[in-house]
């Protein structure tokens, strides 16, 4: 990867990558601080609602505890009344007239009206001057209660919507008087003979004349269209027996609203009458809509105005689990609030009526209780969009001002980078003229003066290679190019030098003498590695083929050489070990011996080595020096081995030497191999043993093996 490129990936690292960081950790920060505010905030919503609405089914049971107290109260105390006129206890006017005071007309008139088509409320014509009686008589008794039952209805105007008075006799009465075409010609609810009273129930013989007071459970009022209820006292004779009865018809919205519905709910609210029964289908316990009433309707018509269902009807939510506690709670008269469906669901307010267990249940959806939480959630989400479009903007600008500064600033920067590249790449192709323009003072200017320093240097170690590798050539074509051939030997040698050039040397050299022909095996080594090593190997080699070839003894011929090499090492240190080994045709050998390791002579069938030993000192030392010549006879089967130092001086990575005895041990193990193959066996063998450490020395190996 280019430089230019390594620099805009940093420069954007380090200027985009705490800049994302930031901005992920402010958005995940800001959702997070909305979702928990949304919750938070709809959960405290859906605590105050049921709070509130615990606080509306309280105010209801208590209103209703007081207003049937009341209504109790006024029944028995108007039944008394009416007794009272009609069976001499108290005074009844001749005349059966009333006029309401004037304060009170207004508010009397305006509780009457009927619910037309789609709940339109319209104005009803209503009457408080009289009562409308069943016969018709205005002489009959009941005709003459109209200021008793006047004065009651003024005293409680909106709790009362009819008084009907009912005699076992057929008098009836009810009061005040609704126009003939409100009333559908008859008595309204009473009407019908026995009207509500035949749901009401008593304790008496007669159903429709009770001998204690009742209420009976809401009904649709015929002249208004209201659900009310009707509480029901006996009337009765001088004796105590019941002779009629005297009913309230009240207004289910006076006696389960009345001033206790003023805390406001959703447009979603329900308000329903139901009684805890058992499913006929289910045959679990339930809850059976008696009448239903929702939020519009109301704001339409007004409070309290409810619906009876034309069939049967049931609450049936998918979490049933609170029914049989709500339907317990109902008929021990007990109210509460439950939350059904969980979160999501509905909250259920509910408050008992009577002892049967018919209620008033507000249904709340709890998505309307938490609207303003989801508006809050909603408006968070939208800051952070907001806010992610904002931060996304700074993102591209600093981005795109990242990228071209670093175009311009990698192009400042690399500059004379790219001139040294251009200058090594031309010194790589070989032109040692070319210098790199760098101008800067910093790391790179120095670099670019050092690479300069280094062109001339560099030029003369290519001068000096070259140099090398001809005389690596010439070294190399120095040793034999093949392996010879004398009769009754297996005859192989190999060098490997440590360096381009070496001062191993071996040679085979032919020739004739007085015994007829033999062939010399040559092994030297000289001192030290190098040109100067080299060098010194190609004098000795020519010195010794000169004079080995000329017929001169092995002796002679050691002596003479030495006193050359002397001359041209005098002064210099450098010296050459050698070991001459002298084959003849009827399996004579001699050998002299110069400074060089012994060369070893292996007798399979014998198991054993022999040092081919011999008084000499390395060449070069001293001109004077001797040299004794050895003399054996071969025969078939012995191995001599001629190797110099760098075979059993080689280390391993370890620092462990390879050692004579591993060097005797392979040549014993594959004794039986022919000369190639022993050579090659040893040479693989200290390379594994070497291994990754370096080649400190020179090795050279013969092997002369007689067949």
């Amino acid at each position: 990867m280019r430089i230019r490129s390594k620099l805009l990936i940093f420069f954007l690292l380090v200027s985009l990558a705490p800049l994302l960081l930031v901005w992920g950790g402010v958005r995940r920060d800001l959702t997070s601080m909305g979702e928990n505010l949304a919750d938070r905030s709809g959960n405290l919503l859906v605590r105050k609602a049921s709070r509130s609405l615990e606080r509306v089914v309280a105010d209801h049971a208590a209103i209703l505890h007081r207003e049937r107290q009341l209504l109790e109260v006024t029944a028995r105390l108007l039944a008394s009344k009416v007794e009272g006129a009609l069976f001499g206890h108290e005074h009844v006017p001749q005349v059966g007239t009333y006029t309401p005071p004037e304060d009170r007309l207004a508010d009397l008139k305006s509780d009457y009206f009927s619910l037309g088509m789609g709940g339109v409320r319209e104005p009803m014509d209503v009457d408080f001057g009289h009562v409308s009686t069943w016969s018709g008589d205005a002489d009959t008794p009941l005709a003459r209660l109209v200021p008793t039952l006047g004065r009651v209805k003024a005293e409680h105007p909106r709790l009362l919507l009819w008084i009907d008075v009912a005699m076992k006799d057929g008098d009836r009465a009810r009061y005040p008087v609704a126009s003939a075409a409100r009333m559908g010609g008859g008595m309204g609810m009473m009407g019908s003979g026995r009207g509500m009273m035949g749901a009401m129930g008593s304790a008496s013989k007669d159903n429709g004349f009770p001998d204690r007071l009742t209420w009976s459970s809401p009904e649709v009022d015929r002249a208004t269209g209201r659900m009310v209820f009707a509480v029901s006292a006996p009337i009765r004779d001088t004796g105590g027996a019941v002779s009629g009865r005297l009913t309230l018809v009240v207004p289910v919205g006076a006696v389960l609203y009345g001033e206790s519905r003023n805390s406001p709910f959703p447009e979603g609210t329900e308000s329903l009458l139901v009684a805890p029964v058992t499913d006929p289908d289910t045959h679990e316990p339930g809850l059976r809509i008696v009448a239903r009433e929702r939020a519009e309707t109301t704001a339409r018509i007004g409070m309290g105005h409810m619906w009876i269902p034309e069939a049967d009807a049931w609450l049936t939510p998918e979490d049933t689990a609170p029914m049989k506690d709500m339907a317990a709670s109902m008929l021990a008269g007990k109210s509460g609030v439950v939350n059904v469906g969980g979160t999501g669901g509905e909250l259920w307010a509910y408050a008992p009526m009577d002892k049967s267990g018919v209620s008033l249940l507000l249904i709340v959806p709890e998505e309307d209780i938490v609207k303003e939480a989801r508006d809050a959630r909603g408006y968070v989400a939208g800051q952070v969009r907001q806010h992610n479009a904002k931060m996304g903007a700074v993102v591209l600008v600093v981005a795109v001002v990242v990228i071209l500064m670093a175009f311009f600033l990698s192009k400042l920067f690399t500059r004379n980078i790219r001139e040294l590249a251009r200058a090594v790449h031309s010194v790589a192709r070989g032109d040692f003229s070319v210098r790199a323009k760098v101008r800067s003072r910093d790391e790179v200017g120095r670099l670019g003066r050092a690479f300069n320093a280094m062109i001339p240097e560099l030029q003369d170690k290519v001068r000096m290679q070259n140099s090398l590798e001809v005389a690596q050539e010439v070294q190399l074509s120095l040793l034999p190019g093949h392996d010879p051939e004398f009769p009754g030997a297996d005859i192989v040698g190999a060098s490997t030098y440590s360096d381009e050039t070496g001062g191993d040397y071996y040679d085979f050299i032919p020739r004739t003498t007085d015994r007829g022909d033999s062939l010399v095996v040559a092994v030297g080594d000289v001192s030290g590695h190098g040109v100067q090593a080299a060098l010194t190997m190609a004098s000795a080699r020519a010195y010794l083929r000169s004079l080995l070839s000329g017929g001169a003894p092995l002796g002679e011929a050691v002596q003479a050489v030495n006193r050359l090499i002397f001359e041209d090492t005098d002064g210099s240190g450098r010296f050459m070990t050698l070991f001459l080994l002298e084959l003849f045709a009827d399996g004579a050998v001699e050998w002299v011996r110069a400074g060089h390791d012994p060369a070893l002579l292996f007798t399979p069938g014998r198991e054993r080595f022999e040092e081919l030993q011999g008084e000499g000192l390395p060449l070069g030392v001293t001109p004077d020096a001797t040299f004794t010549v050895g003399r054996s006879k071969a025969a078939p089967g012995q191995i001599a081995v001629i190797g110099t130092d760098g075979i059993w001086e080689a280390v391993s990575p370890g620092g462990e030497m390879f050692g004579k005895d591993r060097f005797k041990a392979l040549v014993r193990e594959h004794a039986g191999e022919n000369a190639a193959a022993l050579v090659k066996t040893v040479n693989q063998a200290v390379t594994v043993f070497r291994a990754t450490a370096p080649q400190r020395d020179d090795m050279t190996l013969a092997v002369v093996r007689w067949v």
